[in-house]
């Protein structure tokens, strides 16, 4: 047995692997944390505790994508990079298409905490403040010119196709 399996020693695909295991343990961790608070203090409780988390998580990480990736400014194309960075993409992944020059939709097809949820046999929760704050903090800290529209996100109706999404436009 080799006790040397540092991150150091890994190849490319056992690294990919690392980071899409670390990534879905912290979403793991989002959703115990979320749904012990739930069912001891409420879904109300659960919800404002999520959204100041999400506000100063998203601040974060923001800042050190900007940091460590060298990534600011870029207008869309550059918040759109930036966001494959988030803790939580590379388990639950973002689809887009590009609009025009100033615009472009993202949206999330397969979303864990939610698919969580309905296996536990809870039902949705209401995530929109939760993806505001993240994306819109994401935005403003990489590309201030580009601001972030919720389309739809529960407690939105939405396609069975996707759970949200989200318009991002590039302002002059």
């Amino acid at each position: 047995m080799n006790l040397d399996s540092t991150l150091e020693h890994l190849s490319k695909k056992e690294l990919l692997n690392v980071i899409k295991m670390f990534s879905k343990n912290w979403l793991t961790v989002d959703g115990l944390w979320f749904t012990l608070v739930e069912d001891k203090f409420g879904l109300e409780a659960a919800l404002d505790l999520d959204l100041k988390m999400w506000e100063r998580n998203a601040l974060i990480e923001a800042r050190r994508i900007k940091k460590d990736m060298g990534i600011e400014g870029g207008g869309i194309e550059g918040v759109l990079r930036a966001l494959r960075f988030m803790t939580y993409d590379p388990s639950m992944p973002f689809e887009y298409s590009i609009q025009g020059p100033n615009e472009a939709h993202i949206w999330v097809s397969a979303c864990r905490p939610q698919e969580g949820r309905m296996r536990a046999g809870r039902n949705e929760f209401p995530c929109k403040d939760m993806g505001l704050a993240c994306y819109c903090t994401l935005a403003e800290n990489i590309d201030p010119s580009v601001k972030v529209a919720c389309v739809f996100c529960p407690p939105d109706s939405h396609p069975p196709e996707a759970w949200c999404k989200w318009k991002l436009t590039q302002c002059a």
